[in-house]
Parts: structure tokens; sequence; C-alpha cells
């Protein structure tokens, strides 16, 4: 994919080119919606996609994307973004625990509301990033809802950004306009994981796997020991195939890794094993001649995504584990 020069100046991954010339011929034709929804996987650049459009939203320039040079780019690129016209609402930090809060609460949503009713003093918009707004609780989804039933003005938007839009209430999703980012073909993700690291392709695919598919945690991945974990587990798996006496071994080991990226590593590494037999073979880390049965990976998978729910619970997560890896050598058998 070769990226237009509006997306590339707008600093851009990619794979938003489709997005980022959507939300540009909606706002050139005055038909942007006064409320967006950026839904996608996570470490696929929704927020950097919203900054981005933001940035065009306040900037006092005429060019397809924010010039970086007025006012408005300068206050929104400081450390602070002390913009005026710019509300940014996230997880803060709750006075009477002195802990940060996990949702987004009511008395945000009522603050935000009053500053949208203020004066402009440097942007001709005011734009509202919410993020995640999945994270909106029940009080604070329906003070927000009311804003986007009477807009305060056609010169507000509203950003929504979410990992997980069937959390969202409808009556708020439905109120807005959805912008989907996917997650990126593997092999746009490879050539733009090579031109960022210049790592080997063997290393390169091997992140894109830890990660899921998704680009940005594979950027990750790239810099961090935390591959080495990953390609512990995929290399414990293969060997459990051909050697399921040593599944209480390789539990004792996996357990001194990190549990939540172990049970999401196991997870991903069933759905691989599965994709590969829907395509009638296996993928290259497993032996050829083993025989692996679908329905018993796909509850496997299930159950790794279950516990790694249960992982953040008392459970002994120890257990878990061994019975998850024996359930998997016992295929081998």
């Amino acid at each position: 994919m070769n990226l237009s020069i509006d997306a590339k100046a707008a600093g851009l991954y990619p794979w938003h080119e489709q997005q980022w010339s959507f939300f540009t011929r909606c706002l050139g034709l005055d038909r942007l919606a006064h409320a967006l929804i950026i839904e996608g996987p996570s470490g696929c650049g929704k927020q950097a996609l919203a900054e981005s459009m933001a940035a065009k939203l306040l900037c006092s320039g005429t060019q397809p994307q924010a010039c970086r040079q007025c006012r408005s780019c300068q206050l929104l690129a400081g450390e602070d973004r002390a913009h005026p016209e710019f509300m940014d609402i996230t997880f803060e930090i709750n006075p009477d625990t002195g802990k940060l809060r996990t949702e987004l609460v009511v008395d945000q949503i009522r603050k935000l509301i009053g500053q949208l009713q203020l004066t402009n003093t440097i942007s001709a918009r005011k734009v509202a990033f919410i993020h995640p707004a999945d994270a909106l609780n029940k009080s604070a989804a329906n003070a927000l809802l009311k804003s986007l039933e009477e807009p305060v003005g056609k010169d507000t938007v509203l950003i929504l950004v979410t990992d997980n839009p069937g959390r969202l209430p409808v009556t708020v999703r439905s109120r807005c306009q959805v912008i989907s980012v996917n997650q990126p073909d593997r092999d746009v993700v490879q050539a733009w994981l090579q031109r960022q690291s210049g790592k080997n392709d063997e290393l390169i695919n091997t992140a894109i796997d830890a990660a899921g598919g998704s680009p940005l945690r594979a950027a990750q991945f790239l810099e961090s020991p935390e591959l080495d974990a990953f390609t512990q587990v995929r290399e414990s798996l293969a060997a459990l195939l051909s050697s399921p006496a040593s599944a209480v071994a390789v539990s004792e080991r996996l357990a001194k890794l990190n549990e939540t990226d172990t049970w999401r590593w196991l997870s991903s590494c069933s759905s691989d094993v599965i994709r590969a037999g829907m395509r009638g073979q296996l993928p290259d880390w497993i032996a050829a001649d083993i025989q692996l049965d679908s329905k018993t990976l796909l509850q496997l998978q299930k159950q790794a995504d279950i516990n790694r729910q249960l992982s953040t619970t008392p459970v002994r997560s120890d257990l878990l584990l061994q019975t998850w890896l024996i359930s998997w050598a016992e295929q081998g058998i």
C-alpha cells in the first residue's frame, strides 16, 4: 500500500489511508457528523488517527492535513496539549482513593458539556476526544447522550475511540458516525515493520504472531525481551505434542512468565493451528506428522480466553495452566 501524500503528511500509519480519505471528504463536503466513533482492534493506531483528525479540525490552515505551524497546532503539539478548544476525556485520578479510575464518570461529561458551551478563542471548532469510550459508566453515557441528541453547535465534533464497540450503549452508537479501523493485512504489517525496524523477516513474523497481528504491539515486541517469552510458549506447545509426559515440567516453566500474556499466546497459538488446519496444513512450528482435532483446539482456545479472565481472580492459576497444558499434550498421544 502506498500512503497518499495527504495521509502521509498527517502522520498516519499506512493502513489508515481509507479512513483518512473518508474523513477529509466528509469535511470538505461539510457532511462530517458532529460525533464520530473510531472503532477497531487494539494496537491498530486508532488513537493516532483520532489525534490527526482533531488536529485537522482545529487547525487554521487550509491544507488537507494540520499545518503544524499555526497557533492551534503548536498548542495541540505541546506536552500538556493546552488548547482551549480541545478536551481530552480519559481516565482520571479518583480524589477519594488517589488511584486512577477504571471508568469515565458523569462529572467528566458534565464538565465537558460546560466547556463546549464556552466561546471559542483560537479555533473555529471545538473537539472532544473521549477514550476509551467503552469505559463510560451508565450515568456518564446518559449525560453524553443528551449532548448527542442536542448538539451544542455545528462547530463541535466529539471523537469517541474504542476497542470494544459492543460495550457502547446502542443509543450512543446510533447517534455517531462510525469509522472502523480493521487489523491490516499481514503483508502490510510486515512491510511497515521492515521499514521501521530493519529486523529480519523471521523476527518480524514472530513478533506479528506474538501480537496476534496487531502492528503496534508487534513493533513493541520487536524491542522487548517478551518476544523470547512468546517463542518459549510456542516451542513448549510444539514439544508437548511429541512428549506429553512433560506437561507438568512445562507448566512450571511457563508459570514464571507474565500470566496474562501467556494465556493470550496460548489462545493465539491455538487459533493459529485452527486457521492453518482450515487450509489443510499445520503451522511451521509444529511437526508435520502430528494429527490434531479442530474441535478440541477450538475448545482449548476458548478455555485459554476464559482462563485469561480468571487470572485476575484468586483462582489457582498454576492448576489452570497445568490442566490446560495436559489437555493440549493429550492431542499428541
